[in-house]
């Protein structure tokens, strides 16, 4: 499971939470996430700018969409053998 926060010190807690939930259910939560503060996203919100224009959070989401597809990867070979 992947998570993706918004806010940086609210968001960045309830992904901490989550975390701990998803492990509980047996998921497998991966290292990275998608933290999108304040400053960046009152910058989408005025129009100024998309989520796309700024390269940490595209960075960001490529590295987590890599340990996700890796954890998939390996979860699947997992059950089948």
């Amino acid at each position: 499971v992947a998570f993706v926060g918004y806010g940086g010190v609210g968001g960045a807690r309830a992904i901490e939470q989550l975390r701990l939930i998803a492990i509980e259910l047996q998921m497998a939560p991966i290292r990275n996430g998608v933290h999108i503060v304040w400053a960046d996203y009152a910058q989408v919100a005025s129009g100024d700018k998309t989520l796309g224009d700024f390269a940490h959070l595209n960075q960001a989401a490529d590295d987590m969409l890599k340990q996700l597809d890796w954890w998939a990867g390996a979860l699947t070979a997992a059950r089948a053998g």
